[in-house]
């Protein structure tokens, strides 16, 4: 059974994601602030799959990431598939952000990608098997008013996938990113009123926002054997948001 990291997998896409996963992987849950989400998340999981653990992480420090990886390897030997999942998000003008929220931003979303890759990479290499999947959103490709620091934060993951996913091929290590459109999450309610949500809704071509299941079920698919040819992609899953 192999074991899978997913970063920020307390609530939210990366709960969805660890519940899609648990009858066929050993889990890592990563938090950092909603323990008590995360703890209650390890309870549901572990009445199925004993080989779960939750690890309460800083995923934008890399001593943390370091502390991270040690206990996940000392539980189930090995990291073999990566999940960058753990983002957060800023809606303001930029004239109205600070240089201390905009780095904020980028290194939650993007140094923590580098810092987790980096991490798994080696031992990844030394079997020549593994699975890294970046969450990006349609945002890093279409970039979105009022959330600059957001969406270049994506629009960078979306870089660093193409080209590790060109350093990692030799050695048998896929790499993709998944670009969620709207997705009803908390993070979502919370950036945006009842009304803007309504009138975003209106711009999907499906008539509805994605539930975060959904997004599990693809990155489910991605890093089965199945996808075992795909690698350097940014699979996009927006219900053709214009």
């Amino acid at each position: 059974m192999k074991t899978v990291l997913i970063t920020g997998s307390s609530r939210g896409i990366g709960a969805a994601i660890a519940k899609r996963l648990n009858k066929e992987y050993k889990i890592v849950i990563n938090y950092n602030n909603s323990e008590k989400e995360a703890l209650d998340l390890l309870d549901e999981l572990r009445k199925t799959n004993p080989n779960v653990i939750a690890i309460k992480t800083d995923v934008s420090k890399e001593d943390e990431v370091n502390h991270l990886f040690e206990i996940a390897e000392n539980n189930f030997g090995s990291v073999d598939i990566l999940i960058n999942n753990a983002g957060i998000s800023s809606f303001s003008l930029i004239q109205d952000t600070s240089f201390d929220e905009w780095r904020k931003i980028l290194s939650t979303n993007l140094d923590s990608v580098f810092l987790n890759s980096k991490r798994a990479i080696p031992n990844m290499i030394s079997k020549k098997d593994g699975v890294i999947i970046n969450m990006s959103s349609i945002w890093g490709e279409l970039g979105s008013s009022m959330e600059a620091s957001y969406s270049a934060s994506k629009g960078a993951i979306n870089s660093f996938t193409k080209s590790l996913a060109k350093e990692l091929a030799p050695s048998g290590i896929r790499v993709n990113a998944v670009a969620p459109g709207i997705v009803d999450t908390d993070m979502m309610r919370n950036d945006f009123s009842k009304e803007e949500l309504e009138s975003l809704k209106g711009e999907v071509g499906l008539g509805r926002f994605a539930s975060a299941e959904e997004i599990a079920g693809l990155i489910h698919y991605l890093i089965s054997d199945e996808a075992s040819y795909i690698t350097g992609e940014i699979v996009n899953i927006n219900g053709s948001f214009s």
